[in-house]
């Protein structure tokens, strides 16, 4: 019996919060990515997130299932600590032995986010991914803290010596917009798919914890458009970016170190006032938040109680 795919188009908000940490540093000194102060992230560092969860948690190489294309694999005469990787191209021939179709088929991160492939057996080939991540923006006015750091050994003399500095910032809240249009590959996007899409987005991004980068999720919202289209075409209504429409009402007080942190409280004016306007070609919206962290109240004129679904996250373990 053939999988289910994908018959909808989606939209979608996805907000995060570092602390005290690095969102997503840069090339140059790893400093948190901005312009002129203002705190972003890609999409590439969220996309990262997805595939390591799903490589430590579902990939099965031995049964070829849920191979994640994407990832960095240690070359076979590698050691353990050797930062020495396989090609695209010895992957390609030793999990699929140089079949593009067995590749896609078995590859989630594939036919989620799609790439660029250039082979010696097979030549160039793209896919267009049905799932896109915009790049993220913070919401909640974050700066940017420089701290010094030692190092861990001594000098011939015996002195310890200050190495160089390290940046965080002090609360970014991240906002990105989601889009999912099967279009872009029609048939590729599986039902199952976007079910791994969410559990690996919110509890991958979860486990990127080290002493400078951490981030959490906070919040996903997908909002599933009507589809009236039969055949291979889905009907496909973007309504514009969405990331901005959402705002912190407490970002200020949050931020008070002599009060303990609180939720981040969401203000959706703006968003109920858009989604508003599309009521009639909306079928359902789905949050996700956990309710110990957030508070959120989408009251949207037209759509009903039964079209929204507030849900903790743990749901998405379970395959929501």
């Amino acid at each position: 019996m053939s999988e289910k795919i994908v018959k909808n188009y989606y939209q979608g908000i996805y907000l995060t919060e570092t602390i005290m940490g690095n969102p997503n540093g840069d090339f140059v000194d790893n400093s948190p990515r901005n312009f002129d102060g203002k705190v972003f992230t890609t999409d590439k560092c969220i996309k990262f997130n997805v595939r390591r969860y799903i490589n430590e948690t579902m990939e099965n190489i031995k049964d070829k299932k849920d191979i994640v294309f994407f990832y960095p694999r240690l070359s076979k005469d590698a050691e353990k600590d050797d930062a020495k990787y396989q090609t695209k191209d010895d992957i390609f021939k030793e999990i699929f032995g140089n079949d593009f179709d067995a590749l896609k088929m078995n590859s989630p991160d594939v036919r989620m986010f799609g790439g660029t492939f250039s082979f010696t057996e097979t030549g160039s080939k793209q896919i267009y991914g049905p799932i896109q991540l915009s790049y993220g923006k913070d919401i909640n006015n974050a700066q940017i803290k420089r701290l010094q750091i030692g190092a861990p050994f001594a000098t011939m003399d015996g002195q310890q010596t200050t190495t160089g500095s390290e940046a965080v910032v002090d609360d970014a809240i991240i906002s990105y917009d989601i889009t999912i249009n099967p279009n872009n590959y029609p048939g590729l996007l599986k039902e199952s798919d976007l079910k791994m899409f969410k559990e690996s987005l919110w509890y991958g991004t979860n486990l990127r914890k080290s002493t400078s980068k951490k981030t959490d999720s906070k919040l996903l919202i997908l909002i599933k458009f009507k589809n009236e289209r039969e055949g291979e075409k889905v009907t496909a209504l973007n309504i514009g970016e969405l990331k901005e429409l959402i705002a912190i009402k407490n970002g200020n007080e949050r931020k008070n170190v002599d009060t303990p942190i609180k939720k981040i409280e969401i203000d959706t004016t703006q968003l109920n006032q858009k989604l508003e306007k599309y009521k009639d070609f909306i079928e359902k919206i789905m949050i996700y938040r956990d309710s110990a962290d957030v508070d959120i109240n989408l009251d949207v004129n037209g759509i009903n109680e039964h079209q929204i679904s507030l849900e903790e996250p743990t749901v998405l373990l379970n395959g929501d």
